[in-house]
């Protein structure tokens, strides 16, 4: 339908963004739209915190992998939709309350998950599926000019869910491999889908069904699982008979060996977000800037995890051959408190800020290797760590009054935690296997130079 020729000289009009008749359409209300958005927003904080709460027990590596990023475009999402709340008449209060008290329900099933299976099946067989239908239908109703800021936030959250789907259901398809895994995926899933109809769906705006399923949810706050696993591919956990810390130092080391030492120290770094979980699980009542900040940190902790994943696989090593020390997280994890474990990472990371025994100088030391990923890892590792000793600085000096409190009580923390990670070194016969592996690191080279 054509209302009135306008002469646009043939310029798209509208910045291009829709035709004058779809500008027409009403769209949501503000109120409509602040309503859906607190929907929107309070499942993207509820999700933060199911693979918070999950990541350090689930075993498979992969799946810690995707949950260290699926869980920062999450909080990332929250941040966006709160933002945009705030600037629509409705300042942004009540953000981090239950705006329907049948979601709350449907999403404390999710968390209750027993098995990788069940977990991912309810994030991403149901809730991110739902999610992103409800965002397609907003898409789809909503008028472009009026509410364009809106528009343009959810079709960029849209994307992020579709392809954080097509991860999950990729999983699942590795991972559902027999009858009783089928089994337990469809009804954990008809499970969860009834206490969505419950809530008449993500939007509400579906006719409510009584679901007369029994709910694993007692109504509490969930208590997680703090011990971190790893899966049957991880061997001898508790090692420390490799000096990864000290090689890349010693000048009397090839330069190969040196780089490879970066390479598995940044491997080894899965156990942050192992122990940064429980912190921004546990942690409550916080500005959610404190939870985007932390969701951020954990994310590039993940990735220098798979840096050395990937640094490995250049050097031809499977990145699980050789053991991978998890003592860390495991004694953070259930001997210290968030805000303990917290201020160690701080204080570690503070420690690797001087110019001379810092990140600066392991960049230097990779570039002397003249190994060109272990050079770019570190490169990026040392920008990441500068970013965390700021947010560490950022939300813990309010703790502790200032920073020189903040450091003292750091340093008494940093020794505590030495002395509890003496117990895990029994926990191992402590077999060499850093040579072996170097052996393997060279052979491979001369395979491919040959």
């Amino acid at each position: 339908m054509n209302r009135v020729v306008i002469d646009n000289k043939g310029i798209p009009p509208l910045a291009g963004i829709c035709s004058y008749e779809e500008a027409c359409k009403p769209g949501f209300t503000v109120d409509q739209s602040v309503n859906l958005l607190k929907r929107f927003n309070f499942i993207a904080k509820n999700l933060n915190q199911i693979l918070s709460a999950h990541l350090a027990a689930v075993p498979e590596w992969e799946v810690k992998c995707a949950f260290g990023y699926h869980l920062w475009l999450d909080a990332e999402h929250s941040a966006a939709i709160r933002k945009r709340v705030s600037e629509m008449r409705e300042p942004p209060l009540h953000l981090d309350q239950d705006p329907d008290e049948h979601l709350r329900i449907w999403l404390d099933e999710a968390i209750r998950a027993e098995n990788t299976v069940e977990l991912l099946i309810g994030i991403y067989r149901v809730i991110r599926p739902e999610l992103a239908k409800a965002l397609s239908s907003y898409i789809a109703d909503v008028n472009k000019i009026t509410e364009h800021p809106t528009y343009r936030l959810l079709r960029g959250m849209l994307q992020d869910e579709e392809e954080m789907i097509a991860w999950g259901e990729a999983a699942l398809t590795a991972l559902i491999d027999t009858p009783e895994q089928v089994k337990l995926a469809s009804e954990w899933e008809a499970h969860l889908r009834g206490f969505l109809l419950a809530a008449g769906g993500v939007s509400g705006d579906l006719d409510a069904v009584v679901c007369d399923a029994v709910p694993r949810s007692d109504g509490q706050r969930y208590e997680m699982d703090p011990m971190p696993r790893r899966d049957e591919r991880f061997i001898d956990p508790y090692n420390t008979s490799a000096k990864i810390d000290s090689y890349f130092w010693d000048d009397s080391c090839s330069p190969e060996e040196r780089a490879y030492s970066l390479i598995y120290k940044r491997l080894r770094e899965m156990d942050v977000p192992e122990w940064m979980g429980p912190i921004l699980y546990k942690t409550e009542g916080k500005p959610w800037e404190y939870y985007t900040d932390l969701s951020r940190q954990l994310w590039d902790e993940t990735r220098h995890a798979m840096l050395g994943e990937i640094g490995l696989y250049y050097g031809g090593v499977p990145f699980y051959k050789y053991p991978i020390h998890m003592g860390s997280s495991v004694i953070l994890n259930t001997e210290f408190t968030p805000q303990e474990a917290h201020l160690i990472l701080w204080r570690i990371e503070q420690s690797l800020m001087p110019k001379h025994t810092g990140k600066q100088k392991e960049w230097e030391i990779a570039k002397d290797t003249n190994n060109p990923i272990s050079l770019l890892i570190q490169d990026y590792d040392w920008a990441d760590e500068v970013l965390h000793a700021q947010i560490g600085r950022k939300w813990l000096v309010p703790e502790y009054g200032s920073l020189a409190a903040m450091t003292e009580s750091g340093d008494q923390a940093m020794k505590a935690w030495g002395e509890a990670n003496v117990k895990t070194v029994s926990w191992s016969e402590q077999a060499e296997w850093w040579p072996q592996f170097m052996d393997e690191i060279r052979a491979n080279e001369l395979a491919r130079r040959g």
